[in-house]
């Protein structure tokens, strides 16, 4: 009887402990994706000479218009030209080539600064303006979703904070305790 009351509390302690554990790598894996997303859009942008752009999907074959990356995304290329950077995806247009679509990110929230298409150009630079007050010209956050279904950023599970830079580079940074998981 003592030994099924000391496992019972070895339980009790464990299992909220390891839900956070995997609530954390999530996380990280979702941050990780997104970053490396980044990278290669860059790098290809750069070794294929053309524009290649990320934006969010809901549907693995066109670019949604919203904010949210969690339920996929896709990165494209398309060749420099008149009609400039940030083109949607148009599988029906023979200019655009699929490099890779990112599925749902599951019991993840990632959401971006605003739901512009994100281009890279031929010299790996991102294809945006620099704001004016110095803030990274893009910004995601990602959070785990709680049983609710809502972004949530707690001490036991913190979500994280990614920025790129005008010349393309990702940087990213857990979010304190206590910060909402939007960017405002």
């Amino acid at each position: 009887m003592i030994t099924i009351i000391v496992l019972a509390i070895l339980s009790a302690i464990a299992v909220p402990n390891f839900r956070n554990l995997i609530h954390r790598h999530q996380i990280t894996s979702a941050t990780n994706n997104l970053v490396g997303a980044f990278a290669y859009a860059r790098s290809e942008a750069v070794s294929r000479g053309t524009f290649v752009s990320l934006c969010p999907s809901t549907d693995g074959a066109t670019c949604a218009t919203t904010t949210a990356y969690d339920t996929g995304w896709l990165i494209y290329t398309y060749p420099i030209g008149t009609d400039g950077a940030d083109q949607s995806y148009d599988a029906a247009k023979s200019i655009f080539q699929l490099l890779r679509n990112i599925p749902r990110q599951q019991n993840i929230s990632i959401v971006a600064k605003d739901n512009k298409i994100i281009t890279y150009g031929q010299q790996g630079q991102l294809k945006r303006p620099i704001p004016s007050d110095g803030s990274p010209p893009i910004s995601f956050v990602v959070c785990n979703k709680n049983d609710a279904g809502e972004a949530s950023n707690t001490s036991g599970v913190p979500g994280t904070r990614i920025d790129l830079s005008g010349a393309g580079g990702a940087r990213s940074k857990t979010l304190a305790a206590g910060l909402g998981c939007t960017l405002d």
